[in-house]
């Protein structure tokens, strides 16, 4: 009898004890977990945060690029038309009083033109192409290239692009004021929660960018102008050209407080 009785209590205490265990775990696993610093370990008060600035310039800069494309049966022929529409083009430039170092020629593309019939293919020509790039720093003037390059029927003129010769010392600017930008939100911070600036731990570029603004949707010159019902002698459209740029900085602060 005694026996037995030992055996349920010495049970009873076993059953108890695993149920008092199993119950410590549970709440440990839902009960938040403080960390103690190691001794010795200081944690430095810092406040992060972004830095910005975005500024428009007038260009000063323009950069019209076009290309010829010509076809013909003779590859002699089709070098003397090139070399026509070449001379065309340089001519244009000069009357606008643009040095010939702003003019940018790539090589010649020379391509055979094919014709397929009944699975038999037959040479019917050439295809010669040359891109070409200039650059001024007036607006007008790169209208008024747009509209003299218009009247010649193989040439294709794309969208003026809008720049800033300066653009590298600008840029520079721009960051410079994105930083304060940052560092002014952050005295703001240290103000408010009754601390001071201390050093700059980082900083980092988050991204930058140059848009050109101010001009409505532009189409290619030639479309442009035939759009219109102009020929090469009508007035210049300049709004197709923007005339600002617009530079933007972002950068990533993280200051110390004290």
């Amino acid at each position: 009898m005694s026996k037995r009785f030992l055996s349920v209590a010495l049970f009873a205490i076993s059953a108890f004890a695993f149920a008092a265990c199993d119950c410590n775990n549970k709440a440990s696993s839902t009960l938040p977990v403080a960390v103690v610093p190691v001794a010795g370990e200081s944690v430095v008060p810092k406040v992060e945060l972004s830095g910005h600035k975005s500024q428009k310039f007038e260009a000063n800069q323009f950069i019209a690029s076009f290309s010829v494309e010509l076809r013909d049966a003779s590859k002699d022929d089709i070098y003397k038309k090139l070399a026509d529409r070449r001379s065309k083009i340089f001519g244009a430039v000069k009357s606008l009083d643009i040095v010939e170092s702003n003019i940018e020629q790539n090589s010649v593309s020379l391509t055979k033109d094919w014709t397929y019939h009944d699975g038999d293919r037959k040479l019917v020509g050439y295809v010669a192409r040359q891109h070409f790039v200039v650059k001024m720093d007036s607006r007008k003037d790169a209208a008024m290239l747009a509209q003299m390059l218009s009247a010649e029927p193989d040439v294709e003129i794309y969208p003026t692009t809008s720049t800033l010769a300066n653009e590298d010392s600008l840029r520079g600017v721009i960051i410079e004021a994105a930083v304060k930008d940052g560092m002014d939100k952050a005295e703001h911070y240290a103000t408010g929660a009754g601390l001071k600036l201390g050093r700059v731990l980082y900083i980092g570029g988050e991204g930058e960018g140059m848009v050109p603004s101010g001009y409505r949707p532009h189409l290619r010159g030639k479309m442009l102008l035939a759009s219109n019902g102009m020929d090469g002698s009508a007035a210049l459209d300049e709004t197709a050209i923007a005339d600002s740029v617009e530079i933007s900085a972002s950068v990533r602060l993280t200051i110390e407080l004290k």
